[in-house]
């Protein structure tokens, strides 16, 4: 191997999700993040979309150890699939490591992992790079940024942040360390792009608290909170209005029991006993708050269960105020509007983000893009964390700062961007498609059969029973059974006129061609001509 540093990402870019970042000098490379991504509402069946972690398999004996920024799925939800194929060292910050953690030993891989608890201002010595961490403001505590010393130069990773002044737990950026450790130069900036097209700056968290104290003193009934299980500042300031307003908490949902449980034993998260309640308890309704998940209207999730009226515990009526404390993720607002609606038909009065500022991003916008870029002063730039408009616009405010456009490189997962210290060029690309995760099914689906879950999803299917005799002639009526595709009985005729075509097809063609072929071809066709639609056709040769 060459002595160039090499940046790989693997994920993250082109895409919000999957985040996983390959550094590389000589025979060693180290880690940052390792995320999933969730399916988008065309990936029929898919539960999760994984990085295509075969490059780090093929070389694990040069992996020194993977770093994590924070706790969020789309940066640690990966490792469980990563850890049955890797053994290495895995640092993070004391929140950051319980969670994925937790997420291991679900999986069985813990024994893989060795665990190190690192502080938010520590140094991590990883073969030829030294990694200092400094504490970043997120929407979940213990979050940091990456300031990584290479022999060919040093790397700023900022994790996901933004410039908040006033966060909820205190805890701000530190660009004063920032600046301290990057005061003999920056190499390459890596940097957060998710809000690269809303100007300004991110509104502070602060403003949510303001209005949830309002909110909270306007209403007369239940109190019910939908947000992200993991925006644990939100719940701290959230638990702190409880108090304020001499109400209890219940909570409803695994994941948010799991994290506040785990937030208050490490300390990032301090409630007293009194505060929470059981779901069951008999709480009049003026003095109770329920926390929920299901901000994003996930089918399964405590919210989307009460709007449909099939939550055990709780069923929504007159007189509930229901906050949605969440931005909706692109690709999910059509399950949050189904449940909105069926909310607002149960009577309750429903607050969400057009409505009142009951959500703030947890990244920074356009001027604060701006400032981390002047704080570093990179030679090179590379935008991550963004979907491919977010990476071209944060490109242009590095252009804005004086950055010379050819030193900046708009990467796809895959690439391999290779400097010597002075020089930065790209390499030839490695495989870094979707890996998709069905149930168990982990890698085995692939394009093929999602476009075909797509064309099932649009059109049905055709099962089409052939009887042949040893000859492969056809020894009988072929039946043929529409499943999503036209109803059997009320488009009878067409159904009739696809067999007698199919018949005459066979009868034609004899051995001379595969039957299944037969079947496939001539039905896509006659149904394509008489319907202009393409259902998936499933020949069944059966030999009499």
């Amino acid at each position: 191997m060459s002595k160039h540093l090499r940046i790989i990402p693997l994920g993250g870019l082109g895409e919000i999700g999957k985040n996983m970042t390959v550094l590389e000098y000589g025979r060693n490379q180290i880690i940052v993040d390792c995320g999933v991504m969730f399916p988008e509402n065309d990936m029929y069946g898919i539960d999760l979309v994984l990085p295509n972690f075969d490059y780090v398999i093929e070389n694990q004996e040069t992996l020194r150890g993977i770093v994590l920024t924070h706790g969020h799925m789309d940066h640690i939800g990966g490792l469980p699939y990563l850890m049955k194929h890797v053994q290495t060292t895995i640092y993070g910050t004391p929140l950051t490591l319980g969670m994925a953690e937790r997420q291991m030993a679900e999986a069985n891989v813990l024994q893989n992992a060795q665990l190190q608890t690192v502080g938010d201002k520590e140094t991590i010595h990883m073969g030829p790079f030294r990694v200092h961490l400094f504490p970043v403001a997120h929407s979940i505590p213990g979050s940091v940024g990456l300031v990584i010393d290479t022999p060919a130069g040093t790397v700023v990773h900022t994790g996901d942040y933004k410039l908040d002044e006033t966060p909820a737990g205190g805890r701000t950026t530190d660009l004063k360390r920032l600046k301290h450790l990057t005061q003999k130069g920056v190499l390459a900036l890596l940097a957060d792009s998710t809000n690269a097209d809303r100007p300004g700056r991110t509104p502070t968290e602060q403003v949510v608290a303001d209005t949830l104290d309002e909110l909270f003193a306007q209403a007369n009934g239940r109190i019910i909170i939908a947000t992200f299980s993991s925006v644990l500042a939100r719940l701290q300031a959230i638990m702190d209005l409880a108090v304020k307003h001499g109400r209890k908490v219940a909570l409803t949902g695994r994941s948010l029991q799991e994290n506040v449980a785990l937030a208050r034993e490490l300390g990032y998260m301090k409630v007293a006993d009194k505060v929470l309640v059981d779901i069951n308890a008999r709480i009049a309704d003026d003095k109770l708050i329920i926390l929920s998940t299901g901000s994003q209207g996930e089918p399964r999730s405590a919210l989307n269960r009460m709007a449909k009226g099939e939550h055990k515990q709780i069923d929504i009526h007159q007189g509930d105020t229901i906050i949605i404390s969440g931005g909706t993720i692109p690709g999910n607002e059509e399950d949050v509007g189904r449940m909105l609606n069926k909310l607002f038909d149960r009577g309750a009065n429903v607050i969400y983000g057009p409505l009142a500022t009951v959500h703030v991003s947890g990244h920074g916008s356009r001027d604060e893009m701006r400032l981390m870029l002047e704080t570093v002063k990179p030679r090179y730039f590379i935008p991550v964390h963004g979907e491919s408009r977010h990476q071209h616009l944060h490109a242009r405010i590095a252009a804005d700062t004086g950055l010379a456009a050819d030193h900046t490189f708009i990467l796809q997962n895959g690439a391999i961007w290779a400097s010597d210290g002075e020089r930065a060029w790209l390499d030839e690309s490695i495989p870094a498609e979707d890996v998709y995760v069905d149930g168990r099914l982990v890698g085995a689906i692939g394009e093929t059969v999602m476009r075909d879950r797509q064309r099932l999803s649009q059109d049905g299917f055709i099962v089409v029973y052939v009887p042949v005799n040893g000859r492969s002639k056809l020894a009988g009526e072929p039946q043929i059974i529409s499943r999503g595709f036209v109803h059997m009985q009320e488009s009878s005729d067409l159904i009739e006129l696809a067999r007698k075509e199919l018949k005459r097809q066979l009868q034609r063609k004899g051995r001379q061609n595969d039957p299944k072929e037969t079947v496939r071809n001539t039905l896509q066709n006659f149904f394509y001509r008489e319907t202009q639609s393409r259902p998936v056709i499933l020949p069944n040769i059966v030999r009499i």
